[in-house]
């Protein structure tokens, strides 16, 4: 691995942890807040047990990492990801009448934040890496890494999806 990509692995973090936090901090609707908690609730339910609450986290949000790993559109797409959730973050802290702020501190607490940013970073990298692959004509070269990073995350997102699942399932 070379110190081009680390360090652009690190700079996307970076980024990404800033354009959330950001995001979270402005003002926003509490009507808002409660359309995106009446969504939440129906997509994820601790009534779909376990299982069903691990697999569906994991498999939106590989859904949303296949879209940050697409050359020339990942990086960009990546950021309106991370905006769109930090807008939602602030909504849901204005409907439960606390900053939205307060609500992705609380959540970086928490391993599943770590392993979707993490991964969410590689595939924005992997965007950039492939993107630049194919501007200079050897994006085969380039697609054995693609892949390997596509199958890391999809691993590393499903086990994130049952450590989130776990966690509401017990209410935090």
């Amino acid at each position: 691995m070379n110190i081009t990509r680390i360090k652009i692995y690190f700079i996307l973090l970076i980024a990404n942890v800033t354009v959330l936090f950001v995001v979270a901090s402005l003002p926003s609707s509490p009507q808002v807040g409660q359309q995106i908690m009446n969504s939440l609730n129906s997509t994820v339910s601790p009534s779909q047990g376990l299982v069903g609450m691990g697999t569906s986290i994991a498999g939106h949000n590989f859904f949303l990492s296949l879209f940050m790993s697409l050359p020339f559109v990942g990086i960009p797409a990546g950021l309106f990801i991370m905006a769109d959730t930090g807008y939602a973050f602030s909504a849901i802290g204005s409907f439960e009448g606390v900053p939205g702020v307060a609500l992705p501190t609380l959540e970086a607490f928490l391993p599943f934040f770590w392993m979707e940013f993490v991964s969410y970073t590689a595939m924005m990298t992997e965007s950039y890496f492939m993107t630049r692959a194919i501007l200079n004509g050897n994006w085969r070269k380039e697609l054995p890494t693609y892949a390997l990073v596509i199958g890391v995350v999809a691993v590393t997102l499903m086990v994130s999806g049952f450590v989130e699942a776990f966690f509401i399932s017990i209410g935090v």
